[in-house]
């Protein structure tokens, strides 16, 4: 059984428009399936996303908070917390969360913004999305009528659309020999990887990768790296080990502090089986984030599916200490115990889980049921 399979898989994939494409629920449909799954983080969010439209902000801000407090790699729920803070912050905060994106050096202390914290987290968990238009790629004396119309396609999600409006534009260039604008291959890029075209969307990012270390005028700090650390996960998600081991690591040299980078490759030596090499990137994340519990989890299950497993218990039951409502480490732990024929200790950590999982865990909580109830008594 892969382990991190079943423990990912009872995920949804996180987006800031989660609800655009179902039937909208009411604020207290929203508020009793929270009070429900008070331990699942996308109730939290949704509800969050409700009071945020209601104008109840400080009410989203707490719900939004304990939802990464239970899953530290929930790119939407900080996107959206850092809206809240630059919403905080008045205009003057709405510029510098934008600018620290684009002109790190110019800002110094200010780039640690809350708001600019929270937007480069959730751009790390997720850099194949756009946090405020038109942000790192603004070239605002370019964007006349076919790119403002293209822009317009990609921020209503008619990303079909902007795709064909944007690869116009790169043809047009390539016609005239000319280098497309960098904010069309990084929209085209977008939408592309929107549309699941992924090899097209690395195609692009590696166009204006190369344009931008090519070019002596480009502007220092993290917007090259921005699109290499993007790169290096679209690759990923390709399936291009190798293209996206050395785009983390190059990432990684030119920034140290870059955990989620090593997060990345030991999701990458994990798909391999490489566990040598999943464990040590998890301890580098951890060494840069000591205090967070997502990444000891993390290891946790990595040492169990590397069947170290005497260290996995030990390090689960740290994180449950350090964060009682991520409940999937109770399932974790009981697959730990079980292996370790700790049968009533693992029975507990089953009866656990069974108890705080969210609802939406189905397959994990179907899994864990029967795993208890054929344990020997």
């Amino acid at each position: 059984m892969n382990v991190r399979a079943a423990l990912v898989a009872c995920l949804t994939v996180f987006a800031a428009t989660g609800l655009a494409a179902q039937h909208a629920p009411s604020l207290a449909d929203l508020e009793a399936s929270a009070r429900a799954d008070s331990n699942d983080p996308l109730a939290l969010y949704y509800l969050a996303q409700a009071y945020v439209d209601s104008g109840r902000t400080e009410g989203a801000r707490h719900l939004l908070k304990t939802a990464v407090e239970i899953d530290g790699e929930f790119a939407a729920a900080y996107a959206l917390l850092g809206r809240l803070e630059v919403f905080r912050s008045g205009p003057s905060g709405a510029f510098r969360a934008r600018a620290a994106d684009v002109y790190p050096e110019l800002l110094g202390d200010s780039s640690r913004d809350s708001a600019t914290l929270l937007f480069r987290r959730s751009a790390q968990l997720n850099p194949m999305q756009e946090l405020d238009p038109p942000a790192a790629f603004e070239e605002p004396a370019s964007w006349r009528s076919p790119y403002w119309g293209a822009l317009q396609e990609f921020w209503h999600r008619r990303f079909d659309r902007a795709a064909a409006k944007l690869g116009e534009s790169i043809a047009k260039a390539n016609r005239k020999h000319k280098a497309p604008s960098r904010a069309v291959l990084w929209y085209h890029a977008l939408a592309e990887y929107d549309l699941q075209h992924i090899d097209s969307s690395a195609a692009d990012l590696e166009r204006l990768l190369r344009a931008m270390q090519g070019d002596s005028s480009a502007v220092p700090g993290n917007t090259s790296q921005r699109v290499r650390y993007a790169l290096a996960y679209v690759n990923q998600q390709a399936g291009h080990a190798e293209a996206a081991e050395s785009l983390y690591q190059q990432a990684i040299e030119r920034d140290l502090s870059l955990d989620l980078a090593h997060m990345q490759l030991a999701r990458l030596y994990e798909s391999a089986a490489r566990w040598p090499e999943a464990i040590r990137e998890r301890r580098a994340a951890l060494e840069i984030a000591p205090e967070n519990s997502t990444f000891l989890y993390d290891l946790g299950v990595t040492l169990l599916e590397a069947g170290q497993l005497s260290e996995a218990a030990d390090i689960l039951r740290d994180v449950i200490l350090r964060s009682p409502r991520n409940t999937r480490t109770y399932y974790a732990l009981g697959l730990t115990l079980e292996r370790l024929r700790q049968l009533q200790a693992a029975r507990d950590a089953y009866d656990l889980f069974l108890r705080l999982a969210p609802s939406r865990y189905t397959d994990m909580i179907a899994d864990a049921r029967a795993r208890r109830d054929h344990l020997p008594q």
